[in-house]
């Protein structure tokens, strides 16, 4: 069975390390990204993830600009995001996001919920 690719987006080196290490255990190949930019330059280059885990506040392009960018391109726009928030987790649900989760997390729940997206997503084009 093919591993399902993530792309994992944060500005927190720590908790980017933090989350990559729970998806890889977890039998997820993962890609990381620490800005916007940087994840929509490895959206266009790179391979079409899975499934991407965005973190809600970045600076200079917050994770809800690149969910409407990534959505502009219909190459991306059936992607599943989970976004990540300490803050108010209505943000960006419903219109370009699928699954918000609030920080701090239970690296259980993570799991359980990309692989729900996984599993119900359609293939990379």
């Amino acid at each position: 069975m093919k591993r399902h690719r993530l792309l994992v987006v944060d500005d927190d080196p720590a908790t980017l390390a933090s989350l990559r290490d729970v998806l890889v255990c977890a039998g997820f190949e993962v890609d990381t990204a620490t800005t916007g930019r940087d994840a929509l330059a490895k959206l266009l280059d790179g391979p079409v993830p899975s499934a991407i885990v965005l973190d809600a506040r970045m600076p200079v392009m917050s994770g809800e600009e690149v969910a409407s960018v990534m959505r502009g391109y219909s190459r991306f726009a059936r992607i599943p995001i989970l976004f990540l928030t300490a803050w108010d987790t209505r943000i960006g649900f419903g219109r370009d996001v699928d699954v918000v989760m609030r920080k701090p997390f239970h690296e259980g729940d993570l799991v359980a919920k990309i692989e729900a997206l996984v599993a119900t997503a359609p293939p990379p084009p």
